[in-house]
This record gives structure tokens, sequence and C-alpha cells, in this order.
């Protein structure tokens, strides 16, 4: 990605400017009920204690000025003083903590601490009171997959509440390190629907049934497994809350992510009002006198397809949760 792997970079904008550079950008929507926010999607948010820190000053602009839900993943060790000041922020924050292997650690992950040190962070989560998930990402066929189990019941036993489960991407560059580092490539070769593998394109490696497994293996341990990230942050808001929110994913929605999970978005219906979801439609689109249907989980337009800009779109359906399909 472009991404230095060897120094790390503390990203420049204070918490102000960050929080401020969310607010103009037109994808984000603020507030509890809004968009969720992703900390560590690209970069390491514990990476070292001035990283930390960052990573803190961020929390606390976006507790005081949005509301928004958190996530995070790490693979760190969290000192326990971050942990307590976590655990006391008046905003959802779920923390994700990525195990990829247990046997393999020292060869594939050999810059990531000890899995089991890691796994003791999560543990030391859960006893302030957050809610760890375990990250199994990304899960490598061949390889990781003969361990699923283990490393879900060590998770139970470390305090996670949930899986999310993710699978793997490639790059011409990607399978070369792993066989560098002794992985059998052959699966995944043989998996992937695009042969013609590009250098700086990832191709995303498809293994519904070793997903299905780790989430049937995740339910045996009495934890609840989520096939997005984002169905894992809709979940903690619950239960910072108590109340139930679809997620703004909409993966509920003709989508094949959603694992039901005790949120029970396809159970879930959000009143909103007509006239309200025309007049914002119209203003968009700056027109009049357009034929709009709301129904429990669509927003049906006609005639003016393609027409809505991508950003405009995203905030119709993640502020009134459903998805918008044209019509002539």
């Amino acid at each position: 990605m472009g991404i230095s792997t060897t120094v790390p970079q503390i990203y420049g904008l204070n918490g102000e400017e960050i929080t401020y550079a969310l607010l103009r950008n037109k994808y984000f929507l603020p507030t509890r009920k809004g968009s969720l926010i992703a900390i560590g999607s690209v970069g390491k948010p514990f990476v070292d204690p001035q990283g930390a820190q960052r990573t803190m000053e961020y929390v606390s602009s976006f507790e005081r000025y949005l509301g928004n839900p958190i996530q995070f993943s790490t693979k760190a060790i969290v000192p326990e003083e971050v942990i307590n000041w976590l655990s006391k922020r008046k905003i959802p924050i779920n923390p994700l903590i990525t195990i990829v292997t247990l046997k393999h650690a020292k060869i594939l992950e050999t810059q990531a601490p000890d899995p089991y040190d890691r796994l003791d962070t999560m543990k030391k989560m859960r006893k302030h009171g957050l809610h760890p998930m375990l990250f199994l990402r990304p899960i490598i066929p061949g390889t990781t997959t003969e361990e699923l189990e283990d490393i879900i019941k060590e998770a139970k036993n470390h305090g996670a509440e949930g899986v999310v489960i993710g699978s793997l991407r490639v790059t011409p560059l990607i399978l070369t390190r792993l066989e560098k580092f002794g992985v059998n490539t052959r699966e995944i070769k043989d998996r992937i629907r695009d042969k013609s593998l590009q250098p700086g394109k990832q191709v995303s490696v498809p293994m519904r049934e070793y997903k299905e497994q780790a989430i049937q293996i995740s339910r045996q341990n009495g934890l609840i497994p989520f096939l997005s990230a984002c169905c894992a942050s809709n979940y903690v808001a619950y239960l910072y809350s108590g109340e139930r929110v679809p997620c703004p994913g909409l993966d509920y929605i003709k989508g094949d992510f959603c694992t039901v999970c005790p949120v029970n978005c396809p159970a879930l219906k959000t009143e909103v009002d007509e006239g309200e979801v025309k007049e914002y439609v119209e203003k968009f689109l700056n027109m009049k006198n357009l034929k709009i249907e709301v129904e429990d989980k669509y927003i049906f337009i006609y005639g003016v397809k393609d027409r809505l800009k991508d950003h405009q779109r995203y905030l119709l359906e993640i502020g009134f949760r459903r998805r918008v399909v044209f019509r002539r």
C-alpha cells in the first residue's frame, strides 16, 4: 500500500484537526447513529508511546465533539494505564485484537508481539470493562486454517466477546513473501478468481467454507461471530447504550455479511418521514417534484439514475438506514 513497514510515522494532525477533517469529509455523518470511526485500518494506533498518545488524543476529541462509535484494531501490547483510560471514555469503543496464528507467529509475524501477549492484553481489556474481540484476520488457507479452533478457544479463555472473521487479499509480492516464509500457496492460487495477478493490485481470496467453519466454532465456544468489523462496532455501541440501532453498513439488507448478532438488525424498523427523505433528495439533486417511495428497508427514487453522487447516496443510506434504489 506504499506505507513503510519498518519506520512508524505519527499522523500529523492533532485531535481537533482530525475531528475537523472528519466533519469536512462529505462521506462522514457525525453522532452516535452516524458513521463508524475505525482507528488503525491503515496504521498501528499503539505502535509506540508516541503513537498511543496520539490515538488517545483522537479518541478524546471524538468523545468531546462527535459521539460516533469507535473501533480500533491492534497487535500491540497496550499498557494497562491506557486500557484503564479507554475504559472510562463516555463513548462506545470496540477493541479488535488481531491474532493471525499461534503456531506460526515467529515465522509469519516476525515484528509483532507474541500472540499470547496480545491475548493477555485482551484479558486486561475485559477486566477493565471494555468489550474486546478477536480479529481473526487474515485466514491463510492451508496454514492458519488448521488452527482456527485453537485460536478461537484461546480468545474465549482470555475474555473475547466476539470474533471478527476476515479473509485474505493478496498481490504477487504478498504471495512471494508467504512463499519465502515457507507457506504453501498452491491452495491460495487455486482459489483466486482473477488469475492475472498484477503488481500492486490486491485480489481477495474466496474462502466462504473456512469462514462458515469459524462462525460455527465461535458459536460453539459462546462467542458472537461477525463477518464485518462494522457489525462488531455496531454491536458494542448497542452494549454501551442499550439501544438497538441498525448497522450503518446495511449488510442485513440483501447482504451476505450479516450473522444476525443480538442487535438483530433484520428485525429492526426505523421510522422516517417520507417528506423529509424527499426534501433531502431534491436538495441534493437541485430538483423538484421527484417521485420517491420509502419502505422499511429501501428508498426508491424514480427517473434520476446516475445523477445522485456517491457521497449523497451514502449519506441517505446511513442517515435513514435504507438502501437507495433507482427505478425508471
